[in-house]
């Protein structure tokens, strides 16, 4: 009898006749296209017989199984799966939870794929406008914005918002997400009251996207400069998500089962369990919610000359950060940490603790953040006398907020800037610096 795949991936006996191409077919056809042998496909999770078993139509591969053969193989999944006697709505859901999932874990390329796939099957206008959705995020994530306003665009066109209240505020929520990134505060905040309108109007019981409308609200609404509406927003966000906190195990219980159901090719009970672990999920705020209105809190209290409650929040989030092994958003709560300690009066440190958080932002891609980062840093060094530093790191965080259009962060930078070169003496610089701060607000 031929090896069986190695660890947790598994497969189900199955008659091996079919008419026409069958999977085995396809996988061996493929296989000969991408100049492989038996045992390269199989690499370190299947084996050479499994494969061997596949290809002569012995076997018939879990989900599990086919997906790490079509990811070796640089084919979409439906490639393989076209003679499963599936509906077409089978098939449209089962391309929604793969892109569901693959968002979940940020993989987006995946997300895309799928969700491209999806959209080709799809006919009903809230499918394809979910999809859409997908995609909007998918381009969001991966820095292509003009491609997440038209994939949003086109979403919204195919909806009403009294039939479909839930994707029109998904869909509004992505675009509010889509101007924030652009630096278009006014806009982003517009999107988003609407999205959080259409929410309550029509009482859409969804903790999840409750809160993170609320967060963003009160990301946009703290860098307009309206801190007691910010506050209100992320404490909302921060109760509504921790409420919904129990569902989490159950959600995790659920995606077990719909795993196994995979693996036993029970594609029916599969999508079953799927769909109710991702309706779990949806009302389960995930750390990064925490984290992210912890270190706004925090921020806003460090605005508000509340620096006792300011280092407070941001020693929490960095020490939950590290819990969670999230070092993005931990070196986030660092941007506050250092600016609390420059108000005090230790520069060093400050300095230490910003340029700490400078290179994690860095890495992590995150540009609006790591501008703030370098704008206390810059600080930080001013403070020490280091102006050669200072002026690094300011010219870094004005090029940097420049080069993604943040018109709201590349006015403050500019502004802190021209006072520091006023206070040195140098006029014309200072004038300049001022200018650049208002003809971007």
């Amino acid at each position: 009898m031929a090896a069986e795949p190695k660890g947790s991936i598994r497969g189900a006996a199955v008659p091996a006749s079919q008419p026409g191409p069958t999977l085995g077919d396809r996988v061996r056809s493929a296989r000969r296209d991408a100049g492989l042998s038996q045992a390269q496909l199989a690499g370190d999770e299947l084996t050479k017989g499994f494969i061997s078993q596949i290809e002569s139509g012995l076997v018939r591969p879990s989900i599990r199984s086919l997906q790490h053969i079509a990811s070796r193989l640089g084919r979409p999944l439906d490639y393989f799966i076209a003679d499963e006697p599936l509906t077409a709505t089978k098939r449209v859901t089962f391309h929604r939870l793969a892109a569901e999932a693959a968002a979940e874990r940020q993989d987006w390329p995946a997300s895309e794929r799928e969700s491209t796939v999806g959209l080709t099957v799809a006919a009903d206008p809230a499918e394809r406008a979910g999809f859409l959705r997908l995609l909007a995020n998918a381009a969001l994530y991966q820095d292509r914005l003009e491609e997440a306003f038209d994939r949003v665009t086109e979403g919204l066109a195919l909806l009403d918002v009294a039939k479909h209240p839930l994707d029109v505020a998904r869909l509004m929520y992505a675009r509010g997400l889509a101007y924030e990134r652009a630096g278009q505060l006014a806009a982003s905040t517009d999107a988003l009251e609407t999205a959080r309108d259409i929410v309550e109007r029509y009482e859409i019981v969804d903790p999840r996207l409750r809160s993170r409308i609320a967060v963003s609200l009160g990301t946009t609404y703290r860098r307009l400069g309206r801190t007691t509406k910010a506050i209100a927003s992320y404490e909302s966000a921060l109760a509504t998500a921790s409420r919904a906190n129990e569902l989490k195990l159950a959600a995790q219980g659920l995606m077990g089962i719909a795993v196994s159901h995979y693996d036993a090719g029970e594609l029916d009970a599969a999508i079953t369990s799927y769909e109710r672990a991702l309706q779990l999920f949806e009302r389960v705020a995930d750390t990064g919610f925490e984290l992210r209105v912890r270190q706004s809190l925090a921020s806003i209290r460090f605005e508000q000359g509340d620096i006792g409650a300011a280092r407070e929040l941001a020693d929490r989030t960095i020490a939950r950060a590290t819990e969670v092994g999230d070092e993005r958003w931990g070196a986030v709560a660092q941007v506050v940490r250092a600016q609390v300690l420059l108000s005090e009066g230790n520069a060093q440190e400050a300095k230490r603790v910003a340029g700490q958080a400078d290179r994690v932002l860095k890495s992590a891609g995150d540009r609006i953040q790591r501008g703030h980062a370098l704008r206390v840093l810059a600080a930080a060094s001013e403070a020490l006398g280091e102006t050669a530093d200072a002026d690094r790191a300011f010219r870094q965080a004005i090029e940097l907020l420049s080069s993604i259009e943040d018109r709201a962060d590349l006015s403050l930078a500019a502004t802190e800037y021209s006072k520091v070169l006023r206070a040195r003496g140098a006029i014309d610089e200072a004038f300049a610096m001022l200018e650049l701060a208002q003809t971007r607000r």
